[in-house]
C-alpha cells in the first residue's frame, strides 16, 4: 500500500469530524492520516509548518463562515488541493467554490466512505494533472519569450556551396558563434544528430536543386553538449536569368515546445488511464444515440469489447422499457443543454437489477453546437438496500409508537383524576359564592316577584310589563347559578365540534359576578367564521375561567380584560427530535387561537419558568392551591393543543391558547 495521504480536516463539529475520520479509517485501499482542527485560524498555522496532501474544510467555522473560508484557504496554500464540505445543498455556492479553484463540494450526509475516499484520491490527480499543464503553460510561455531565430546564406557555384555566412543569433540556439562556423567548414553537419543527418542531407539536396522542401524539424547537439531541437527552412535564390546561385536558411530553436509537446502527449495519457480505471461507468453517444466512447468499467459491464460497442445503441445491451428510458433523457439533454441526475433501475447483461446514480452532460464542438452527450453512473445498489431498512425500521417504530399511544390514554385517565380535583377546588369556591350570594336571593325575589305579579294583576300595563321583566332577568341569574352547578359536576372528557366564541362567550356569563365586583371592563376581539374546534366543552370552560380568575386576582385595582381569537395556518411544526407528545402542530394545520390579555401586574421573570409547576404559587395561604395552571395546561395538552404564557410590554400577562381546528 502507498505512503498514507495527509490530510487536514477543518471541522468544528465533533460528531461529524469523527464521522469523516472513521470514513477515511475503512478504506481498504489508501491509508489517510488525518490531523484534525475546528477553527481557521488553527489550520492556517498547521499548513504554514507542516506538509498536508490534501485540504478537507467545512465552510462554516467559529472565525470564518461561507465562501471567506475557502478564499483565506485558498490565499495560503497554493499547492495544496482543497475539498469544501457544507451543511446544505447550495448550487450556487458549490459553483463559485469550484470556479475559484475547489476540486470538490460536498455536501454533509449525502455521501459515503467510498464516496469521501474516491473524492480525496481523485482531487490530489486532478490537482497533479493541473500543475502538470501549469508547468506546461509556462514551458510554451517561456518559448515564445526566448525564441531567438537566426538565419545563414550559402553561396553556390554550379549547385554547389563555396561560401556560407551565418547570422550572430546562431550563438544562442547552437553555442557556435559565425566565425567558429567560417574556421571549420564541416561543423554545420557535425552538429546535426546523427539519427537526424540523413534528412538534413536530403533536404540540403532537394535546395540545391532548385526545389523549396518543406521545413524541417530535427535535433542538434550544441555546443555543451545538449541536445537541442530546431525547424529548420531552407529557400532556394536564383539571379536575374534565373539561374540558382544561393539558398537561405532560418533556424529556429523549438526544443521547449517539442518538451511542452512531450508533456501534453504524457499529460493526455495520464487522463485516458485516469478514465479507464475510474471506478465510474462513463460513456459518449452521438446526435443519433449511438455509443462513440466507453471506459473499460463500462465495457465490463456490458460484457463487451470497445469495438463492440463502438456505433450500437442502448437498445442492443438494455430491455427495450430501460433503453427507451435512457434516450428519452439523452434527448433531453441535447434540447436543453442542460445537465440531467437521477437515480435509476439498471439491469446488467446477467439480469441483475441494480441502481444507479446518472449524471448526463452535453458535448460540444468547437463552435459550442452540441454534438452529443457524455454520462458517467455509478452503483448505489447498497444505499439503497439501506434506505429499504431504514423504511422498515420506521415503520417498526410506528408500530411501537401505537403501543406508546395507548399508554398514554391510561395515563390521561389518571390526568383526568387531577384535573377534576382542582377543578373541584376552583369551581367548588365559585360555585359556593354564588349559591350563597344569588342562588337564595333570587328564590327570595321570585318569591316576591310572584306575589306582588298577583296582588298587582290587571292594574297597570307597565307595572305588569315591569313584573315581567324582571321574572325573566331572575331566570336568566338561575339559568347561570344551574349553569355553574353542572360545570362543576364531575365527568370524562367527551370531545364535541364547538364553536370557541360561543365557549367564551358562556365563560364571561359564569364569571360575570366576579368581573364586575372588581371593575374590570372587558374587551372582546372575536373572529368571525372561526373554525369549529373538537373539544370537551365543560373542559375548556374550566379553562378559560382559571385563566380569567387569575387575570382578575392580577388586577386589584381594576383594569381591562382583553379577549381575542383568530385562525391561522401554520407555517412550522410543534414537532421535535425527542419529544414524547402525542400530537404535534405540523406545517399546514389550520389552529384557531386564543388570548387573553390582562393589564395587571405581571409576573416576575425569576418565576416564569415555575409558573406551571404543581403546587408553585404566590398567592396568599388559602386563596390558591397552585395546581390552577397546571392543570389547565394539562387539560389544554390532552386536548392536542399547547399554551403559553407571556408577559406583556406596558404591564399585564398575555395567555395563549392553540387548538387544532376540527376536522368533520
Amino acid at each position: 500500500m502507498d505512503q498514507p495521504i495527509k490530510v487536514l480536516l477543518i471541522e468544528d463539529s465533533p460528531p461529524d469530524a469523527r464521522l469523516l475520520s472513521v470514513y477515511l479509517s475503512e478504506s481498504r485501499t489508501q491509508q489517510f492520516q488525518i490531523t484534525p482542527v475546528s477553527r481557521l485560524a488553527e489550520a492556517l498555522q498547521r499548513l504554514g509548518s507542516e506538509d498536508f496532501d490534501v485540504v478537507v474544510s467545512d465552510l462554516q467555522l467559529p472565525d470564518s463562515q461561507g465562501i471567506a473560508t475557502f478564499e483565506w484557504l485558498k490565499a495560503h496554500v497554493q499547492d495544496v488541493p482543497i475539498i469544501v464540505l457544507s451543511g446544505s445543498d447550495d448550487e450556487i455556492l458549490a459553483s463559485r467554490a469550484v470556479r475559484e479553484g475547489a476540486q470538490d463540494y460536498l455536501v454533509k450526509g449525502r455521501f459515503d466512505a467510498h464516496g469521501l475516499v474516491r473524492s480525496i484520491t481523485y482531487a490530489i490527480e486532478r490537482h497533479r494533472a493541473e500543475q502538470a499543464l501549469q508547468e506546461s503553460e509556462k514551458h510554451y510561455k517561456f518559448l515564445l519569450e526566448s525564441i531567438t531565430d537566426y538565419t545563414y546564406s550559402v553561396k553556390l557555384r554550379d549547385a554547389l556551396p563555396i561560401k556560407t555566412v551565418h547570422g550572430p543569433g546562431c550563438i544562442s540556439i547552437t553555442g557556435y558563434s559565425p566565425d567558429e562556423y567560417q574556421a571549420d567548414p564541416g561543423l554545420w553537419f557535425r552538429m546535426v544528430h546523427e539519427e537526424d543527418r540523413a534528412a538534413v542531407v536530403a533536404q540540403v539536396k532537394a535546395v540545391q536543386s532548385g526545389e523549396t522542401p518543406p521545413p524541417l524539424e530535427h535535433r542538434i547537439i550544441h555546443k555543451n553538449g545538449q541536445i537541442r531541437w530546431v525547424r529548420h527552412t531552407a529557400v532556394p535564390s536564383r539571379d536575374r536569368t534565373g539561374r540558382l546561385d544561393s539558398y537561405d536558411g532560418l533556424i529556429a530553436d523549438i526544443t521547449e515546445r517539442k518538451r511542452a509537446e512531450e508533456d501534453l502527449i504524457s499529460s493526455e495519457g495520464f487522463y485516458h488511464s485516469l478514465v479507464e480505471n475510474l471506478p465510474q461507468n462513463i460513456l459518449r453517444k452521438d446526435l443519433n444515440e449511438r455509443f462513440t466512447f466507453a471506459n473499460q468499467r463500462f465495457c465490463q459491464m456490458l460484457g463487451q469489447p470497445l469495438e463492440e460497442i463502438i456505433g450500437k445503441t442502448d437498445f442492443d445491451f438494455f430491455p427495450p422499457q430501460l433503453a427507451e428510458k435512457y434516450q428519452r433523457d439523452d434527448r433531453f439533454v441535447i434540447r436543453t443543454g442542460q445537465t440531467f441526475e437521477t437515480i435509476e433501475e439498471n439491469q446488467t447483461p446477467s439480469g441483475e437489477k441494480i441502481y444507479v446514480n446518472v449524471i448526463k452532460t452535453p458535448i460540444y464542438d468547437a463552435k459550442g453546437q452540441i454534438i452529443g452527450i457524455q454520462g458517467i453512473f455509478w452503483d448505489i445498489t447498497e444505499r439503497k438496500r439501506f434506505e429499504e431498512r431504514l423504511q422498515k425500521a420506521n415503520e417498526e417504530l410506528a408500530a411501537s409508537e401505537a403501543a406508546l399511544r395507548k399508554s398514554h390514554e391510561e395515563l390521561k385517565a389518571a390526568q383526568l383524576q387531577l384535573i377534576q380535583a382542582e377543578k373541584m377546588e376552583a369551581i367548588g369556591t365559585l360555585a359556593a359564592g354564588v349559591a350563597h350570594e344569588v342562588k337564595n336571593p333570587l328564590a327570595i325575589l321570585m318569591m316576591g316577584v310572584n306575589y306582588l305579579a298577583k296582588k298587582l294583576s290587571g292594574t297597570d300595563d307597565n307595572i305588569v310589563q315591569v313584573v315581567k321583566e324582571m321574572r325573566e332577568a331572575i331566570d336568566r341569574a338561575d339559568s347561570i347559578t344551574r349553569g355553574l352547578l353542572d360545570f362543576s359536576a364531575s365527568r370524562q372528557l367527551a370531545i364535541r365540534s364547538e364553536d370557541l366564541n360561543q365557549v367564551i362567550e358562556e365563560t364571561l356569563r359564569l364569571v360575570r359576578h366576579e368581573l364586575n365586583k372588581k371593575q374590570i371592563v372587558v374587551v372582546k376581539h372575536l373572529g368571525e367564521r372561526l373554525p369549529h374546534v373538537g373539544v370537551d366543552k365543560r373542559q375548556i370552560q374550566q379553562v378559560f375561567v382559571n385563566i380569567i380568575v387569575n387575570s382578575v386576582h392580577a388586577m386589584p385595582e381594576g383594569g381591562t380584560l382583553t379577549v381575542r381569537t383568530y385562525s391561522k395556518q401554520l407555517t412550522e411544526t410543534s414537532h421535535f427530535e425527542g419529544s414524547r407528545k402525542a400530537t404535534h402542530f405540523w406545517v399546514g394545520d389550520i389552529a384557531v387561537i386564543a388570548e387573553v390579555e390582562d393589564t395587571g401586574t405581571g409576573i416576575p421573570e425569576e418565576n416564569l419558568a415555575k409558573i406551571f409547576d404543581p403546587f408553585f404559587t404566590t398567592k396568599p395561604t388559602g386563596v390558591g392551591t397552585g395546581l390552577g395552571l397546571p392543570v389547565t395546561k394539562k387539560i389544554i395538552e390532552l386536548h392536542g393543543g399547547s399554551m403559553d404564557i407571556k408577559n406583556v410590554s406596558g404591564g399585564g400577562v398575555r395567555v395563549t391558547i392553540k387548538l387544532k381546528a376540527h376536522r368533520s
